[in-house]
């Protein structure tokens, strides 16, 4: 697997196409409130990595993406956590994170592990949503612990137009080195100063006609109770 920062605007381009097509098609039970400019943001700004399958594809055959950027590129999307403890390029927040076959978003979430640690991360940081859907389960099991009380997000809403509200999770010290430790195993090369990284497919092969629930701005929901029952999903979550 090649996990690629895109830094071409064609490239950067269809990223973002990519992220607004599965949304389209599989949706999430949100939707970006009118006013909010995040989105754009964070494809705009961030570090946009894209997964592809062989070494060198082109980035049309991008499977899956993620944004990352720490918080000396631009602010956390919420106030809270406080992590002015923590040097601001050491904390990386991941967002934007979709994937379009199955097992991709494992791997996506695996890149950004390796990431995290050619990066030098301190720590992770991640909403989740937890009212009126949790998405927080998956991540409580790979170490993620909250940071503080749950926050209404300030950038999303209920199709509906209900309010919804995350829980900041972070993960750091001893959690944190060991997920990157694991991860790192995979590596079989970096170049052009970790802008590719090269990792072993650890995933079986992936499935064909499967269902894939994306996220946006940041925050992390799982697919729908009628979705996750079917055979062969995959829901989109963070890292």
């Amino acid at each position: 697997m090649e996990l690629r920062l895109l830094t071409g605007e064609t490239e950067r381009k269809i990223f973002a196409d990519r992220v607004e097509q599965v949304r389209a098609k599989h949706g999430n039970g949100f939707k970006e409130r009118p006013r909010s400019r995040l989105a754009q943001i964070h494809l705009s700004f961030g570090n946009l990595y894209a997964l592809f399958e062989n070494d060198g594809d082109p980035a049309e055959r991008m499977i899956a993406g993620l944004m990352m950027h720490d918080l000396e590129m631009f602010p956390q999307t919420c106030p809270r956590p406080d992590l002015s403890h923590l040097p601001p390029q050491s904390v990386l927040e991941i967002g934007e994170l979709w994937s379009r076959s199955m097992g991709a978003g494992t791997l996506a979430r695996a890149g950004a592990a390796i990431m995290a640690s050619l990066l030098d991360a301190r720590a992770l940081l991640a909403y989740l949503g937890l009212k009126p859907f949790d998405g927080t389960t998956f991540y409580r099991g790979i170490g993620f612990v909250d940071a503080g009380e749950a926050v209404e997000y300030p950038y999303l809403e209920t199709l509906t137009g209900d309010p919804i509200w995350a829980q900041p999770m972070i993960l750091e010290g001893e959690g944190l080195a060991r997920l990157t430790r694991v991860f790192s195993r995979l590596i079989i090369e970096t170049h052009d100063d970790n802008r590719v990284v090269r990792f072993t497919n650890f995933m079986r092969k992936k499935s064909e006609g499967v269902v894939h629930v994306t996220a946006r701005n940041g925050f992390f929901v799982p697919a729908p109770a009628s979705v996750e029952n079917r055979a062969g999903v995959e829901w989109v979550a963070q890292l």
